[in-house]
């Protein structure tokens, strides 16, 4: 049998400090590239109200 590969894995992709405007969490966020950031959903259940901080991580910038 072949290997199960996520398709996901490949896909272009953006690292980024959010917060909540609603309960005011800060996280780091990884979410692919296309996904509106009113679509991103917080701990506390909130949907629309995830920002940026302005806090972009370069692929330089990466811990792994």
């Amino acid at each position: 049998m072949g290997k199960v590969v996520d398709i996901e894995e490949n896909m272009p992709h953006e690292v980024a400090e959010l917060i909540c405007l609603n309960c005011h969490r800060r996280w780091i966020g990884i979410w692919p590239q296309k996904t509106l950031l009113k679509d991103l959903h917080c701990k506390c259940g909130c949907i629309g109200l995830v920002i940026k901080t302005g806090q972009t991580i370069e692929q330089n910038d990466r811990i792994y």
